[in-house]
């Protein structure tokens, strides 16, 4: 059985700030330690469970940041940036399920902690009408595959969206939301017995949890904090300015979709 586990980086145990998950700042080495922690709980729970095969997709920033001497050897780690699939490069139809660790709230989510969709540049990302954060926008791309996301990491904040946007999913919440760079945090040992059990308990009741609907056609409308963004990224073959920040890019595959995003994303940065 093969799980596939997406780690973030501000859903990680005791992470509240910038400092702590920007390459290069002071307090970012320490949280690239807890970020292996976190993880490795998570792999254990799906090794408790009877999983044979752990692959692990690096999903945050410049998706460099697991330590690879402590990472569990059982698991295989993608590592590096401009990935097709983005975060959730690797995954196929062979996986009975995902991981989400270390995930946060969709942009302009109340007292989430550093919450933010996919880029500092974008505002809000619609699918196929709805908002959605990076684990509802990944869910659907798991959802390409046949593959059930049965577990989320991450603030209370983020606990809450997943539930409400992945039916029956289980959750961790490691910490308290209280402002975008304040949090409530639970212990560190406490939060990797609870990944520990709670990545267990999911992927033995993994079937149980379905994939989201596979749809005959998706829409992606993407709202960027800049009109020049927004403009730039229309000029690409298929997209259409919507208004003066909004971009539409439609599709029937979500799997056609991830890599239109991701020209998006690095366009709007120049």
């Amino acid at each position: 059985m093969k799980v596939f586990i997406s780690v973030d980086m501000e859903g990680i145990s005791g992470v509240i700030d910038d400092d702590d998950v920007d390459v290069g700042k002071k307090n970012y080495e320490y949280f690239r330690k807890l970020l292996t922690q976190d993880l490795n709980a998570a792999i254990a729970g799906a090794l408790d469970a009877g999983a044979t095969e752990i692959l692990v997709n690096d999903s945050h920033d410049t998706m460099k940041n697991v330590l690879w001497d402590d990472l569990n050897p059982k698991a295989e780690l993608i590592s590096g940036f401009k990935k097709p699939m983005l975060m959730v490069e690797g995954l196929d139809d062979s996986f009975a399920a995902a991981f989400f660790i270390g995930y946060h709230g969709k942009a302009g989510t109340k007292d989430g902690i550093l919450n933010h969709t996919l880029s500092g540049r974008i505002q809000r990302l619609f699918l196929n009408g709805e908002e959605v954060g990076e684990a509802g926008l990944n869910a659907a791309a798991a959802a390409a595959f046949g593959v059930p996301v049965v577990l989320v990491t991450g603030d209370t904040q983020t606990a809450a969206e997943v539930e409400k946007d992945i039916p029956g999913v289980y959750t961790v919440a490691v910490k308290e939301g209280k402002g975008i760079h304040t949090g409530r945090c639970l212990h560190p040992s406490v939060t990797r017995e609870m990944i520990r059990a709670k990545a267990k308990e999911a992927v033995e009741n993994h079937k149980n949890v379905q994939p989201l609907p596979k749809l005959a056609s998706y829409t992606l409308d993407l709202e960027f904090k800049s009109t020049n963004s927004a403009k730039l990224v229309s000029y690409m073959p298929g997209v259409e300015l919507i208004d003066g920040r909004t971009v539409r890019y439609q599709t029937d595959d979500m799997r056609k979709m991830m890599p239109v995003l991701l020209a998006m994303l690095l366009l709007s940065a120049s």
